[in-house]
Order: C-alpha cells, then sequence, then structure tokens
C-alpha cells in the first residue's frame, strides 16, 4: 500500500534510513523532526511495516517551484519490485499538480545515475571542484551567526535562475548538522561563510575575497589544502573543470530547453 508518512512510522522511517544509508538515530531524527509533514515523505507499506520511502523537499529555482527527492530508499527484501519507481512517479504526479515545474535528485553512483535516467531524468545540473591551497592572505573569520544572517547571504549571492535556492529549514538544518560554519564579516555583516564537515568544506558563499576567505578556513581547520564545489559565481570560478551534481526531471519540453545546462549548488543535504 503506497500512502504519505505519519508520524506513527517514525520507528520505521529510522531503522529503514539507518539500514540504507548509516546514518545514526540523531541525525534522522533530527531530519524527520524538520521535514516529516503532511506531504513530505512518500511510502509503501508491507503488512504494517514501511519497507520503501522518498522523501520530496520543495526548493526553487529562480520563480519556478521545484522539488528535490531526496534518501530515496527501499528494504534490500524488497527491491526490484518498482517499489521507488511507483513513487517518485506518483511524487511527480501530485506535486505538479501543486505548482512544481521541476524536479530534481542527486544520484549516489553510476548505477543510481542510469536508473534515474530510465525514469527520464537527465544529468543537467553542474558546478566545478577546484582544490583551493592555503596561502598567507587571510581574512579574519569567526564561528559567530545566525541562521537568518546566512539565509540571507545565501539568497543575495545565490539568486537568479540558475541556482537552487532552498527554504530556511533546509539550511537550518544543513547548519546544524556540520562540524563548523566559519563565517567572514564587514561592518558587522556576514559576506562569507563555509560548512565544514571533517576537514572538507561542503559548502562556502562569498561575495568577495573568496581566496583569502578560503584559505583563513584551511588555517583554522588545520589542512594545507581542500577541494571545493563552485556555484560558478565566486571569484575564483573556472569553467574547465564543469561537473555533474544532480539530476533533473522537468514537467515539459519547452522548459526543458529553456533550462539549458542549470548550475546546481552542493548544499543537498548529503
Amino acid at each position: 500500500m503506497f500512502r504519505f508518512a505519519k508520524e506513527s512510522d517514525r520507528k520505521d522511517l529510522i531503522k529503514l534510513w539507518y539500514d540504507c544509508f548509516g546514518d545514526g538515530e540523531k541525525f534522522v531524527s533530527a531530519f524527520l523532526d524538520c521535514f516529516l509533514k503532511e506531504d513530505t515523505a512518500y511510502v509503501c507499506e508491507e503488512s504494517g511495516k514501511v519497507v520503501s520511502v522518498v522523501y520530496a523537499l520543495d526548493c526553487m529555482i529562480g520563480h519556478k517551484k521545484c522539488c528535490y527527492f531526496y534518501a530515496i530508499a527501499t528494504d534490500s527484501h524488497f527491491r526490484r519490485r518498482g517499489l521507488a519507481r511507483q513513487e517518485i512517479e506518483f511524487l511527480i504526479d501530485y506535486k505538479t499538480k501543486q505548482g512544481a515545474e521541476i524536479f530534481l535528485l542527486t544520484a549516489s553512483n553510476e548505477k543510481n545515475n542510469a536508473y534515474y535516467k530510465h525514469l527520464g531524468f537527465e544529468d543537467a545540473f553542474y558546478c566545478t571542484e577546484k582544490v583551493v591551497e592555503k596561502t598567507d592572505k587571510t581574512v579574519e573569520i569567526s564561528e559567530k551567526y545566525t541562521v537568518d544572517e546566512i539565509y540571507s547571504l545565501r539568497t543575495e549571492v545565490f539568486s537568479g535562475e540558475k541556482f537552487v535556492s532552498f527554504p530556511k529549514e533546509h539550511i537550518g538544518f544543513a547548519l546544524k548538522f556540520s562540524d563548523k560554519v566559519f563565517v567572514h564579516r564587514e561592518n558587522g555583516e556576514i559576506t562569507a561563510y563555509a560548512m565544514v564537515d571533517n576537514k572538507k568544506i561542503i559548502e562556502f558563499c562569498a561575495e568577495k575575497d573568496a581566496e583569502k576567505f578560503l584559505s583563513a578556513v584551511l588555517l583554522k581547520i588545520g589542512t594545507e589544502k581542500v577541494s571545493v564545489y563552485l556555484s560558478g559565481k565566486e571569484d575564483i570560478y573556472d569553467s574547465s573543470c564543469k561537473i555533474s551534481r544532480g539530476m533533473v526531471y522537468c514537467s515539459n519540453e519547452i522548459l526543458k530547453r529553456e533550462m539549458g545546462e542549470n548550475v546546481f549548488l552542493s548544499l543537498n543535504l548529503e
């Protein structure tokens, strides 16, 4: 039986997530606290147990409503039955009726990438990856910030038709489960931030002086260099190393042609 998840499914959802992805209960419980709403998790139930789920998180690209499919999981004993396909197809139809025009997801490996292509998704969201090395040119950074400040800067810098924009609750969750978050201020206003997990920068945003800011972050986390994903707007952008970071399904061919090669930011709760 397919249906939307309820709060009473929490135990099954946590176990399914752990079995498929290995994340601990603290992380999954916090995710469910934030995102388990009336119609964000579509599940398949067998014999009173949730055996498959797709989470559908709302987002925007410019003024277009979008939906990001996340943590697609099926119990190993129930795979190869098309459960995830049926869930995704239902959610595309359901969210389209609610005004969504674009559907996004991230494939964790080549096998999954091929599977999603079979469902109509295409590689269409790109960024660049660059190795940034520590230099003696830095700026002052701290770990004092508010979610509102980070969200405002992200909205300002990552605005326009080429960027995926997530709601504030999404940003807040990512900040909460980053090991460290560093910021730079000028005249009391945040002008740059970086989310760090285990000496890996999972996202950064800078209005200017990106290299100096990143060098200061490297000094703080004690490493000489790090790979970062760039959205294309930072001042150290290099279009020669474009890589795919997401897949897209458009509700119609006209929209697909209009989209072209879009830019999918690194923040996707991976």
